[in-house]
């Protein structure tokens, strides 16, 4: 589908590598690969029917239990736990899923399929116990028990071919399902009670005896008050053992002070003495006497200082000194006795060391206690684990007892009361189902939605992996390059040709102002443009005369349109004479034709396909016409044909590279690019000519 009257203002601007995709370029893939996408469509979505057609009908039976609290989930103490506190329940949660677990087993499972019959149920199953464990697995994906929510109801569900048996299996599992149960929950007998019962009596008995003969070995009656009367005494013995201590420590002490005092003092002492003056004294008083007189005379004859006199005061003050020294009195008689402080001192020792002894001896009987107290103390501790633990087996087997016969009560009680399923009612019975199933809308919506996702992968890959370029940003984003102008697929009306009017033909005005415009921005006075085309057919020669007619036309600036190497010997000159347009020569320059006395003038072909003009006779020929045109705009050999492109690239201002969209492929374009920039040449932008639009009008104008 082609719309040559698509030239919008999106497609006119110059687009640039990682703008923002519109919905249009997302959407032109999709149309491009439509086919490919449709029978990527297709084949799931025939599969799917497909499968739908040969779907069997499937039919669900189901039936609904009813759960309710019963003592078989009340939780009682095990046996030799204290039992005084208030039974536990399970809550609802637990009760249903561990009813769901018992219905949901295998031994129930497996015991329905073998009252039913395996091959009835699964017909192609095998005998044996690899068929048996077939049939299990695939009636883990046909049965269904699940829990209503917010309810005690079980809802149990089989999908099968047949209803019947759907039904027949769903009551008979059921029926396992609450025989079974009866089997679990059932009490123990009263045979094993009674015998549990003596089993604890005769361990009652041996406890006892061994808790007596302890008793009675170690002389205990009651095994924490003895170990804490032991403890009491214990303790008070060696308080009275340190008290002890210390009052013969005190007494020891009083005996060695008493000891040393009778060692210092004397038995006998002095009881009377008679003393008189003493007679040394008397005589050196006298003495002193006749030298202080000897002296008073001295003193009155001699002045002091004399010798006699100081020799005189001398021996008078060594008298003194003697008669200090010398005793005053002497003892002329002595009458001596027994010293009453030593006796005294004597007696008090003698009963001191009595009382230490007396102490010594209490300390002796003291730690003979303690020591009997502390081996009493270790014995004790000694048994310690061995009592308590005999205490409390006793106390375990006791209230063992006590249990068991609550037990045996309970036994017989129960034994009396009919099934054990009393808390699970069937509320709905499994009836054969009118209506099935064949899921042929869920498989017919699975292929679309495969065929859906099919069909994006398929464009998706296909417009990633496309060798050409389908879009504007197609072209920019493989060729890192500039879209300038996109050209739309003209009708098969529309003149290769103008007929010489001041329009273009394919590119717009604005298209061609925009691309004039890069043209004058390289230079303010001349500029020359080299058109390039990757191959024959792209379009070279209808864009260059475009830009010629826009710029001598539009803009009345003299352009001269190089027409180099033509496929044919006319080239453009003679097409334009063909069309009736009019051609007249100029002066100075034989090659140069100028087109109905307007600024639009074009070259007779330079050379001949096939042959090669050098580089230099290029640059003199463009130097030449330069200074009379200001724009020269060269439409140059496709690089297909002809290398003169990569001559004329480096001789031009710019480059102008145009593409055929959705032929030309993304390598060979990108080669061109290279090569015009390796020649030297400067490629100011692209042209993607010939777009077709594939979107359909209706929907392009809405997006």
């Amino acid at each position: 589908m082609t719309d040559q009257t698509l030239k919008v203002a999106d497609d006119q601007r110059p687009q640039h590598p990682g703008s923002a995709i519109t919905i249009r370029e997302l959407a032109t893939p999709v149309f491009y690969h439509w086919r490919k996408a449709l029978i990527a469509f297709l084949i799931p979505v025939v599969l799917a029917l497909a499968a739908a057609s040969l779907a069997t009908p499937i039919y669900t039976a189901q039936s609904r239990l009813l759960i309710l609290l019963g003592d078989d989930y009340v939780f009682r103490r095990a046996v030799g736990e204290d039992s005084t506190g208030n039974p536990q329940t399970f809550d609802r949660a637990q009760i249903v899923h561990a009813e769901m677990e018992i219905l949901g087993s295998r031994e129930i499972r497996e015991k329905t399929l073998n009252d039913i019959g395996l091959t009835r149920v699964y017909p192609k199953a095998r005998q044996g116990a690899a068929g048996m464990n077939a049939a299990l697995e695939q009636l883990d994906r046909d049965l269904t028990i699940q829990n209503v929510p917010q309810s005690n109801t079980i809802e149990v569900r089989l999908r099968h071919r047949d209803p019947r048996v759907a039904a027949d299996f769903v009551n008979r599992l059921v029926q396992n399902y609450i025989a079974s149960r009866r089997e679990i929950f059932q009490r123990a007998d009263s045979a094993a009670v009674t015998g549990q019962q003596r089993d604890l009596s005769d361990q009652l008995a041996t406890t006892e005896a061994q808790i007596a003969d302890l008793s009675n070995r170690y002389a205990i009656g009651d095994y924490d008050q003895e170990i804490q009367g032991v403890q009491a005494q214990q303790t008070t013995l060696t308080a009275q053992l340190a008290a002890q201590d210390q009052l013969i420590a005190t007494a020891a002490a009083r005996a060695d002070r008493l000891a040393q005092q009778l060692r210092g003092s004397s038995t006998v002492i002095a009881l009377n003495t008679d003393d008189t003056r003493s007679q040394q004294v008397t005589a050196l008083t006298e003495n002193m006497m006749l030298l202080r007189e000897r002296r008073r005379v001295a003193g009155a004859r001699y002045a002091d200082g004399y010798p006699l006199v100081v020799e005189l005061d001398r021996q008078i003050a060594d008298l003194e000194g003697q008669i200090a020294a010398a005793p005053q009195s002497q003892t002329e008689l002595v009458r001596s006795g027994p010293n009453p402080v030593s006796q005294q001192i004597e007696t008090q020792l003698a009963s001191t060391r009595g009382e230490l002894a007396g102490l010594q001896s209490g300390r002796s009987q003291l730690s003979q206690a303690l020591g009997a107290a502390r081996q009493r103390l270790a014995g004790l501790v000694e048994i310690g684990p061995r009592y308590r633990e005999l205490v409390r087996q006793r106390s375990l087997t006791e209230t063992a007892y006590r249990s068991v016969a609550e037990n045996a009560e309970d036994s017989r009680l129960q034994s009396s009361i009919a099934g054990a399923n009393a808390n699970v009612r069937v509320i709905e019975a499994a009836q054969p189902p009118t209506k099935a199933r064949t899921g042929r809308l869920l498989i017919l919506a699975a292929g679309l939605v495969v065929g859906a996702l099919a069909a994006l992968a398929v464009i998706i890959v296909s417009a990633a992996a496309s060798p050409v370029l389908l879009t504007p940003r197609d072209a920019e984003v493989r060729l890192r390059t500039p879209v300038l102008a996109t050209v739309p697929m003209g009708g098969e009306d529309d003149d290769p040709l103008p007929r010489w009017r001041p329009l273009t033909s394919r590119l717009t005005a604005d298209q061609a102002a925009l691309i004039l415009r890069r043209m004058k921005e390289t230079s303010d006075d001349q500029a020359v443009l080299a058109i390039v085309g990757p191959e024959d057919g792209v379009g070279v020669t209808s864009i260059g005369l475009d830009l010629a007619m826009a710029s001598a036309f539009r803009s009345g600036v003299p352009t001269l349109l190089i027409d180099a190497e033509p496929i044919d010997s006319g080239g453009v000159a003679m097409a334009i004479h063909g069309l009736g347009g009019r051609l007249t020569n100029i002066e100075g320059n034989p090659y140069v034709l100028r087109v109905e006395d307007s600024n639009l003038y074009v070259t007779t072909p330079m050379t001949r396909a096939g042959s090669n003009i050098s580089e230099a006779r290029w640059r003199n020929f463009i130097d030449g016409v330069k200074p009379r045109f200001p724009v020269v705009i060269i439409d140059t050999p496709s690089l297909q044909r002809s290398s003169a492109a990569l001559l004329l690239a480096p001789l031009a201002d710019l480059s102008l590279i145009v593409v055929e969209a959705e032929e030309t492929r993304t390598a060979v374009a990108a080669n061109l690019i290279e090569r015009v920039a390796s020649a030297g040449g400067t490629v100011a932008g692209l042209i993607l000519n010939m777009r077709r639009f594939h979107i359909p009008r209706f929907i392009y104008d809405r997006i």
